[in-house]
């Protein structure tokens, strides 16, 4: 399942968390070298994950954080705005109530075998989708490789690049923005082979401003019975 974790149940998951960024940092320091990142704790964070972030974690049977993505909301500091503006240059910077900048999205390389990885990522992308649509958010820009960017087009789903191709860590990459609707969600679960629901959102107080959809929700063109 992918659980979502907000400022208002971390507590519940201070180990899961802890986990999170030890699996960042073995991912992204270790192994792919961004060494402006690497803390003598070993844990790689920054300024966004703060109480706005929201977190996706991705668990196997056993519950450990085998993958996980991390949201910022753009109408406040986040990359593109405030790291990255150049990467958006052709389009600009989008923001918006509705809109999410994904980050840090990655599956555990190292202790998944092939198979187990490749079925990780498509549960993770699959769940990112149900969380947008069952949150109500219907945007999302992100840094994609660009091949990623065809694979997405060729699904059905409405791609545009916000700027010009880059090459970061020896892959050609692009910002973008993708709507995320219901249809757009039921491409992907076809296209992936994950039908069922991966989101779950445990131990929010009561009055949380985040609220997620029951998961039986009426299908594209089809209007709810009454």
């Amino acid at each position: 399942m992918l659980e979502v974790v907000t400022s208002r149940n971390a507590h519940q998951y201070q180990d899961a968390l802890h986990d999170m960024f030890d699996m960042r940092h073995r991912i992204f320091v270790e192994r792919m070298g961004w060494e402006a990142l690497r803390k003598p704790d070993r844990l790689e964070k920054d300024q966004f994950d703060n109480d706005d972030a929201i977190y996706l974690l991705l668990t196997d049977d056993d519950g450990r954080v085998i993958g996980s993505h991390r949201m910022l909301q753009t109408v406040k500091p986040h990359l593109f705005s405030d790291v990255f503006p150049q990467y958006c240059a052709v389009k600009g910077v989008q923001r918006g109530e509705k809109i999410l900048e994904l980050t840090r999205t990655c599956v555990d390389e190292e202790k998944l075998d092939k198979a187990a990885m490749e079925r990780a990522r498509k549960r993770i992308m699959v769940g990112l989708f149900e969380f947008f649509v069952r949150a109500g958010y219907g945007y999302v820009t992100m840094l994609s490789p660009v091949d990623l960017v065809f694979r997405y087009l060729l699904i059905g789903i409405d791609v545009k690049p916000l700027g010009i191709p880059v090459e970061i860590d020896g892959i050609k990459q692009v910002a973008l923005m993708a709507p995320i609707n219901a249809e757009a969600l039921a491409k992907l679960r076809e296209a992936y082979g994950v039908a069922e629901p991966q989101v779950v959102y445990l131990g929010a107080p009561e009055g949380d401003p985040l609220r997620l959809a029951p998961t039986e929700m009426p299908q594209p063109g089809l209007e709810a019975a009454e």
